[in-house]
């Protein structure tokens, strides 16, 4: 870092500036405890010089396994001040999954407490390199961190790194696979942390923030808070029973979420037992609130702002909208100033009112996949990062996001999404349900295969359906090959329900009958 500005280190941007701006402002409450922007600035400087003293250097990748949260944030910003690359493991990963991502990433640390202390000896077994940090805890083979923290300074310790320096490596959640490192630097984690200088807040307003703080979370959540100057309501767990608690107790005014957990709130726990009137801004992510859901909890909470943000942990917090009325949550607003968001056609132009698929480009974007440069290259093009997401961009640079790319259909030039056919063909009378899939898969061009269910005691016919098509659905979308089958293929979803869809599989199982 020598040479350069202070603020580019993410710590000190976020942290070390607010305590000398409000040091005597509470910046954290955990566990019943206060701590000041002074006095958590303090902790870590002095876990900061411990971990200098420990050996860890500007550049070394430390993981961490840790299940208090107040451990995260002090560690995550002591990394970042020191110039230490942050790799935010899941705590929720099998031991495996521990070994493979600590190898894939080259790990030089590996912090854990004592509910993961377990992993220990698989570490030293399969990773011998690999150090390890005890925190809180004893740990055969681990330097203590405890012990280092003790005799450590509160001074600010040299910045190891900033600006466009990597900061972390924040893992996709590697539903096909190994997890990707989704490497962010100082300058995009800052640039992530702005987010709440676009919704209205007080100077009591108190920011919520649970477990979640241990991925992209970090910078999106408590980090943004800090950075705004906000109050921060650490939780160890966030649960919809804890929630409620920790809304009532600490008094939280802001929080995120995602729409169905307030589905699950005001369905299935006690929510009117507990005072809820400090909530005044909701932000949603991850899928549109529904109508019922909207209506049921502005009655519970009169006067609530809500907000829809899109993004991705390789680009969070790319568009933020608000809302004031069920229709907008589906629409996720225009780019954040600084960034910019398009709409690209299956022919490679950019399009506006016909579905394509999501770009966006701005200071908050990732660096790239840690150690894959093959992938990078695929989604990263010319400074734009491609989400694999299609939207629905209208003239006014309005975002409505429609779902996954992978699950389109390419035809004319165009992209059709499966879903609108789906509808349509459900609506039949005897029509069970309803799925569709492009072939051959990837194809520019692709014929369109739909596979329904009848209802029982019902029979179709491929004839009789094709015919009800055409009359309802636009030419290009009517399938080439139309296949009624006894049921559907599903895959378990862990909602305890039949799971989603595998478009895949019609695909598989049918795209042979093409002609």
């Amino acid at each position: 870092m020598s040479g350069k500005a202070p603020y580019g280190n993410y710590a000190h941007a976020v942290l070390t500036n607010n305590a000398a701006r409000t040091p005597d402002d509470v910046a954290l409450v955990y566990r019943g405890r206060s701590y000041t922007f002074d006095a958590l600035n303090k902790r870590v400087n002095r876990t900061a010089n411990a971990l200098t003293a420990l050996g860890v250097e500007p550049g070394h990748k430390v993981a961490s396994l840790l299940g208090e949260a107040l451990h995260v944030a002090e560690t995550y910003f002591a990394e970042a001040k020191i110039g230490a690359i942050i790799a935010a493991f899941n705590p929720y990963w099998a031991p495996e999954m521990v070994v493979a991502m600590a190898r894939q990433s080259e790990v030089d640390w590996l912090a854990l407490d004592a509910p993961n202390a377990g992993i220990a000896p698989l570490i030293r077994a399969e990773l011998p390199h690999v150090k390890l940090i005890a925190i809180g805890t004893g740990i055969e083979g681990a330097v203590s961190l405890d012990d280092a923290v003790a005799g450590a300074s509160d001074a600010e310790p040299p910045l190891g790194a900033g600006f466009d320096d990597p900061m972390g490596f924040f893992y996709t959640s590697g539903t096909t696979g190994t997890s990707k490192a989704v490497v962010h630097s100082h300058a995009s984690c800052i640039q992530m942390s702005t987010v709440l200088y676009e919704v209205e807040r007080s100077a009591n307003s108190v920011w919520g923030s649970g477990p979640i703080i241990w991925g992209i979370g970090f910078p999106c959540t408590i980090g943004a808070a800090v950075y705004a100057g906000m109050k921060v309501a650490l939780e160890d767990d966030l649960g919809p029973a804890r929630l409620l608690d920790a809304v009532q107790r600490e008094r939280i005014s802001h929080i995120t979420m995602i729409p169905s957990q307030w589905g699950d709130i005001l369905s299935n726990h006690p929510h009117q037992d507990f005072d809820l009137s400090s909530l005044k801004v909701i932000l949603l992510g991850g899928e549109p609130i529904s109508p019922n859901i909207f209506s049921r909890l502005m009655e519970r909470l009169p006067g609530l702002s809500l907000y829809s943000f899109y993004g991705q942990s390789e680009g969070p917090y790319n568009c933020v909208n608000t809302i004031t009325e069920a229709p907008m949550a589906a629409t996720s607003g225009r780019a954040r100033i600084g960034q910019a968001v398009q709409t690209i056609g299956a022919g490679g132009d950019r399009v506006v009112g016909v579905p394509g698929e999501i770009v966006m480009t701005g200071p908050h974007l990732f660096q790239g996949y840690d150690g894959q440069p093959e992938k990078t290259a695929e989604v990263l093009k010319d400074g734009w990062f491609y989400t694999g997401d299609l939207g629905l961009m209208d003239e006014s640079g309005r975002l409505t996001v429609l779902g996954r790319k992978e699950d389109a259909i390419t035809r004319g030039g165009h992209y059709l999404r499966p879903i609108q056919i789906e509808d349509v063909a459900g609506a039949i009378d005897g029509v069970a349900e309803a799925g569709v899939a492009g072939s051959p898969a990837g194809a520019t061009e692709q014929k369109i295969i739909l596979a329904v269910s009848p209802q029982p005691g019902v029979s179709l016919d491929e004839a009789g359906l094709r015919a009800k098509l055409a009359t309802m659905l636009p030419a290009e979308a009517v399938p080439d090959l139309i296949v009624v089958a006894d049921s559907l293929p599903h895959g378990n979803d862990a909602s305890g329900g039949r799971g989603k869809l595998l478009r895949r599989e019609i695909r598989a199982l049918y795209e042979g009958r093409l002609g």
